[in-house]
């Protein structure tokens, strides 16, 4: 990992909610159609916008609106989930 790479969100709360996220997403457990308006995710509120293209919906992005916290992209039709546009399980490396 890049020194200084990561924001001062990542304290250990934050790191948390984002590995719960990305764990629930990728396991198909997240209900991504209950947070289309800011709900408590984990002690942090969370909004998802679904991903549009031309021929219909392919995903969905999951943001953090009272924080700095990345938005985590999952893109189903890719199966691709991110977190600022870094694969995921590379972003939460140590």
């Amino acid at each position: 990992m890049k020194k200084g790479y990561k924001k001062d969100f990542q304290s250990w709360k934050g790191i948390v909610t984002l590995k719960l996220l990305c764990c629930n997403i990728a396991a198909g457990r997240f209900d991504w159609k209950k947070y289309c308006t800011p709900q408590p995710y984990c002690g942090q509120e969370i909004c998802v916008i679904p991903l549009h293209c031309s021929y219909g919906q392919i995903g969905y992005t999951v943001y953090f609106p009272y924080s700095d916290m990345p938005e985590v992209e999952y893109d189903w039709e890719m199966n691709k989930l991110t977190i600022d546009k870094e694969i995921w399980e590379n972003y939460l490396q140590n």
